[in-house]
């Protein structure tokens, strides 16, 4: 008889995941410095997924309606199974680092140094005594410089798509913290059962019921601003039900179901761990290596840390653009002055076909 219902538990969880995991869902929140706004959907069934059946919106400080400038349909492109996509705010021109609207995406060439603490200017350690380094400011403005290149600050990078190039004609990836975020099916933003996904709670401005910039977790720190959310491992499809979505209907948001990081975080975009199952793409990526600069127009330098044996530029539709054979050099030069300018694919093959990609950015 246990056995009997240790195998009716077994299938009854088994068919209830079977069920959950039959819709995308938000696997990312970033909400960093200035611009730094992405989000991360990911696919937990088994099929492809065309994302252009869905848009985003942005149900502005406290709002319960948006407009055509707060909704955007996701482009025409199929989702793998178990895979993820990156919608990032398209501000890239690094030239713009010093302005007070446009400051671009980070693209990994920030200034690195030591880190000091603002109140008693002294610097900042770890829990070790080791000094922490990080991004460098002047007067709230970040630092570039393109001779330099850290994977760790490039969000432009690992970026699948850029939307929303003008707030005045369409600012839904303008996010701050007190506005809600959802993924919905089709582009009607007035049915509520079309939801699929939700951060935050519709019609709720934290900044007017609990007196904070962001909704916060248990212990009164921020989630929606300043930080990085990760969805957790055992969710399995999105946050929906209107009673947990919408303020009139009695919704809250306090993190359940995700992780809160720091501020800037970026290193979890790319692939998501769930209990849906893991994209076979992670497979790739053995054999890390960098690409500076990146956005470039002229000559990208690629160093790996393993000698590299070949390597394709692909187009974001596939087509390989560019291959070379390489002699096993840990470092290479890799001319893009013709190529039209858009995001592309880097592929690297390594000694035993070990195959490591990341984006690059064309000007």
């Amino acid at each position: 008889m246990k056995k009997a219902l240790l195998f009716l538990s077994f299938v009854f969880c088994a068919s209830f995941l079977s069920a959950q995991c039959g819709e995308l869902f938000f696997s990312e929140y970033v909400e960093g410095y200035a611009n730094n706004k992405a989000v991360e959907i990911y696919n937990p069934t088994d099929a492809g997924i065309n994302l252009s059946g869905y848009s985003l919106v942005r149900f502005s400080n406290g709002s319960t309606s948006a407009n055509n400038q707060k909704y955007i349909q996701l482009p025409d492109v199929m989702l793998d199974a178990k895979d993820v996509y990156i919608v990032t705010v398209d501000l890239t021109d690094m030239s713009q680092w010093n302005s007070q609207f446009d400051k671009p995406v980070w693209n990994g060439t920030n200034v690195i140094d030591t880190l000091f603490d603002s109140v008693t200017e002294l610097p900042i350690l770890d829990g070790d005594g080791n000094v922490v380094f990080g991004p460098q400011y002047d007067m709230g403005s970040a630092i570039f410089d393109p001779n330099v290149y850290n994977e760790e600050y490039d969000l432009q990078a690992k970026t699948d798509v850029f939307l929303c190039p003008d707030y005045d004609t369409n600012n839904t990836m303008y996010f701050n913290g007190n506005d809600a975020i959802a993924l919905i099916k089709g582009t009607d933003t007035t049915d509520p059962t079309q939801l699929v996904d939700v951060i935050g709670v519709i019609g709720e401005d934290p900044e007017s019921t609990i007196m904070e910039d962001a909704w916060v977790d248990a212990d009164g720190f921020w989630l929606t601003k300043d930080r990085t959310l990760v969805r957790d491992a055992d969710v399995a499809g999105g946050r929906n039900a209107l009673a947990d979505v919408l303020f009139q209907s009695g919704g809250t948001f306090v993190g359940e179901g995700w992780t809160s990081y720091f501020k800037n975080d970026f290193s979890h975009l790319g692939a998501h761990e769930s209990v849906c199952g893991v994209s076979s793409t992670t497979d790739f990526n053995e054999v890390p290596f960098n690409m500076f600069p990146n956005p470039t127009d002229g000559v990208v330098t690629i160093e790996a840390e393993e000698g590299m044996y070949a390597l394709s530029v692909f187009n974001l539709v596939g087509q390989n653009v560019k291959s070379e054979i390489l002699e096993g050099h840990g470092i290479v030069n890799l001319d893009v002055s013709t190529m039209t300018p858009g995001i592309y694919t880097v592929s690297l093959t390594f000694e035993d076909n070990k195959i490591s990609i990341q984006k690059l950015i064309v000007q």
